[in-house]
């Protein structure tokens, strides 16, 4: 049933696109989503197209940004995405939204994807340069071969030396990829409330980091105090942490991984 629904609302929504209608297109995507979130809906450049169209005739739609932003992530185009995607977060802080940790999470794929298509770049660069590596070892071997003939152990001396150092250039190679894989994140990068990795990190008044909106969904369910301390707080009295979210988007730059965390 779920999956007839969201079809339903999917059809509603290519026909209020259809007719220019495109807050209420984008309200039949949204809901079409949440019914069914594992189905993909979208022809995405279609949907990169209306969005932005969407957003021509009112820059205020914080769905239309987030959507776009999803979009985009698809089609490999993460700078841009992760651009759309931080005006959607920028203006759902401001028009208070429910789905604030869904634009969260998705500023944390568009970054993960940015970083897995990157890596899978660096990876073959890699490759390649350690077959380019291996291959001038291999020409000098022949090379080294050919001079000495048939001489039986100046040959065995070439080989030794040879596949010696073969082994040493693929440790290196092995060990610079194990020297990648066991970064950690550094604890301050972390909300103390969610344990993921901060996207908009701000100041209590004792003094302590949370992410925003996990301090906003706190202060809605609990009251408004520090987490930690237990002192009055409101969302009026949060400063941004703009040197630690400087540190934390330079640090995602080269550890995409981390935003799976």
């Amino acid at each position: 049933m779920t999956k007839e629904e969201a079809e339903n609302h999917k059809k509603q929504g290519n026909k209020l696109f259809a007719e220019h209608r495109y807050e209420d297109a984008i309200k039949e995507y949204s809901t079409a989503i949440i019914k069914d979130p594992t189905e993909r809906i979208f022809q995405y450049n279609k949907v990169i197209s209306d969005t932005r169209k969407a957003i021509e005739l009112d820059s205020t739609m914080v769905k239309a940004y987030y959507l776009l932003g999803q979009a985009l992530i698809e089609e490999k185009q993460h700078t841009e995405a992760l651009n759309k995607l931080k005006i959607a977060y920028e203006l759902a802080i401001q028009q208070k939204v429910k789905y604030v940790n869904d634009i969260l999470q998705a500023l944390l794929m568009a970054r993960k994807r940015k970083w897995d298509d990157d890596e899978a770049v660096r990876l073959e660069h890699e490759s390649e340069l350690l077959r380019y590596v291996k291959g001038l070892v291999l020409e000098e071997k022949k090379r080294d071969l050919a001079q000495v003939g048939d001489d039986p152990e100046r040959r065995d001396e070439i080989e030794y030396f040879a596949d010696e150092r073969l082994v040493h250039i693929q440790k290196v190679f092995e060990q610079s990829k194990e020297n990648l894989m066991r970064r950690e994140i550094p604890d301050a990068y972390l909300d103390k409330i969610s344990f993921n990795i901060m996207h908009d990190p701000v100041f209590t008044p004792d003094g302590f980091t949370y992410e925003r909106q996990s301090l906003l969904d706190h202060f809605a369910r609990n009251g408004n105090f520090d987490p930690i301390t237990g002192r009055p707080c409101s969302e009026s009295a949060l400063v941004p942490n703009r040197s630690l979210k400087e540190a934390i988007e330079d640090f995602l730059k080269d550890n995409g991984w981390a935003a799976d965390y």
